[in-house]
């Protein structure tokens, strides 16, 4: 295990400081840890959140935070939640040293440990071998808005979680109707979320546009509830977004957040794949619309997994994807215009 994984280790399962002992007069705490996850601080705000048919249980020393994941994933709070599969402790505080939200992630992990870093000052670890996590977050996260306004803190902890909950994360997007949707995969810049969006406008449900996770255990899919995200040039032929978006920024890159609840059902539910298709954009080219052979469509759904996951779940990874590849896939090569990949994604749908 390198040093960076030893001290996450160590952040995560340090023991308490030892008593504080008088020596020459003063006070002092022999062998003192400092206590970067605020570990010994009560958290006495929790709920358990039903997620994709788990659960999970968030604490936190804020309220704020606790109601933060209620909203976050407030179309998947419908019915009982079951003894929860994973703990989130989350700690959140004022702190006049953090200046901005849009800092570079940094990651790294190892076996069943995981640690990424959130804006300046704070970060999460994830230990799927314990099935709990602990973060640092700043209040910026937890303000009017601050899920259209940052990029949400909780989207990424879900997906580090999702592993250990049975779930695999595609990058990618779903659109649907009557339970039944099309997965919609494809390099960025592909026509993801336009495209889907479009779908949408046209009566479909938006399910998702940045990722669908892949249930291993009944091998349907879950749309993602965070908000969508557009590029600014988007604008420019979907006039319409203008007054709905929330725009933001990210180291050199700008685009616009989005809140697609409204195209979705109040309730999220499972979708069964009908059919995936890989979008492939080039402008002046032909319209054209291929089927991929099973082997080959593996190789492609294995490159749109969302992390380089432990060997220890490479089992689930291949039932997710063998669900996939046993329904049509297809490339669409298509010019520029998001319309026309949205009109197969229609015809698929019915």
């Amino acid at each position: 295990m390198n040093r960076d994984m030893e001290d996450c280790e160590a952040i995560l399962h340090q023991e308490e400081a030892s008593p504080v002992t008088l020596r020459d007069g003063a006070l002092r705490v022999e062998g003192h840890r400092q206590d970067l996850l605020r570990r010994f601080r009560s958290t006495p705000f929790a709920n358990d959140l039903q997620l994709m048919g788990r659960t999970i249980r968030v604490e936190s020393n804020e309220s704020a935070v606790v109601c933060l994941a209620v909203d976050f994933f407030q179309s998947h709070q419908h019915g009982t939640p079951d003894e929860p599969e994973f703990t989130w402790r989350l700690m959140c505080e004022r702190d006049a040293r953090a200046q901005s939200t849009a800092v570079p992630l940094a990651a790294f992990s190892d076996v069943r440990l995981g640690y990424m870093n959130i804006g300046q000052r704070g970060f999460v670890a994830v230990d799927s071998s314990r099935r709990e996590a602990a973060g640092y977050l700043s209040d910026a996260f937890v303000g009017a808005d601050a899920r259209l306004r940052h990029r949400p803190p909780l989207d990424i902890l879900f997906c580090m979680t999702a592993p250990s909950l049975g779930l695999v994360a595609l990058s990618g997007g779903c659109v649907g109707r009557d339970g039944r949707g099309v997965m919609v995969f494809g390099a960025p810049n592909a026509g993801k979320t336009t495209s889907c969006y479009l779908a949408a406008r046209s009566g479909l449900e938006f399910q998702a546009d940045q990722l669908v996770f892949l249930d291993a255990r009944l091998g349907n899919a879950w749309g993602d509830p965070f908000p969508a995200v557009f590029r600014l040039e988007t604008l420019n032929f979907l006039p319409e977004l203008q007054s709905q978006v929330h725009h933001s920024s990210y180291q050199d890159s700008s685009f616009c957040y989005f809140d697609k609840s409204s195209m979705q059902p109040s309730e999220a539910r499972p979708i069964q794949p009908v059919c995936s298709l890989f979008l492939n954009r080039d402008a002046g080219c032909k319209t054209e619309l291929r089927e991929i052979q099973p082997e080959e469509a593996e190789l492609w759904l294995r490159a749109s997994v969302l992390f380089e996951e432990d060997p220890d779940f490479e089992e689930q990874i291949s039932s997710a994807i063998r669900c996939l590849t046993e329904k049509p896939v297809y490339e669409l090569r298509y010019d520029s215009d998001p319309a026309i990949a949205a009109a197969y994604i229609e015809k698929m749908v019915r």
